[in-house]
């Protein structure tokens, strides 16, 4: 089961998959897992985000509210299919790591490279 799967936010049944192949092997969907908890990470985001513009009391209502939540849940499902912001890759190697694997996910990522070349130094660990 890929999180790439779930084609919206309320696809309960894809959750359920992936809970049931992760009591399976657990090892096999640690990239799923991770890029679902950067889904809901970034929705939170979006969420405190949204929280910080003035609204106008011309288009305000409840249903504008619901259908902006709604909105902000399924941008956070398509940001995180589509890499996110470099969270699930860091979210994976902590994942194997507590599991004592080593491989694949030990490899710098994207955002460790680009840190890297920023000047920023990096724990080795």
């Amino acid at each position: 089961m890929d999180v790439r799967g779930a084609t919206n936010w309320y696809d309960f049944g894809s959750l359920a998959g992936l809970r049931a192949e992760a009591e399976q092997r657990p090892s096999e969907v640690k990239s799923s897992v991770a890029e679902q908890f950067e889904s809901l990470f970034l929705h939170m985001m979006l969420k405190e985000m949204r929280k910080t513009v003035s609204r106008s009391d011309l288009l305000g209502s409840d249903a504008m509210e619901t259908y902006e939540q709604m909105f902000d849940q399924q941008i956070a499902l398509g940001m995180a299919k589509s890499g996110g912001i470099g969270l699930a890759p860091f979210i994976e190697a902590q994942l194997a790591r507590q599991n004592g694997q080593t491989g694949s996910a030990t490899a710098p990522t994207e955002t460790a490279i680009v840190l890297k070349q920023r000047g920023y130094a990096l724990k080795e660990r």
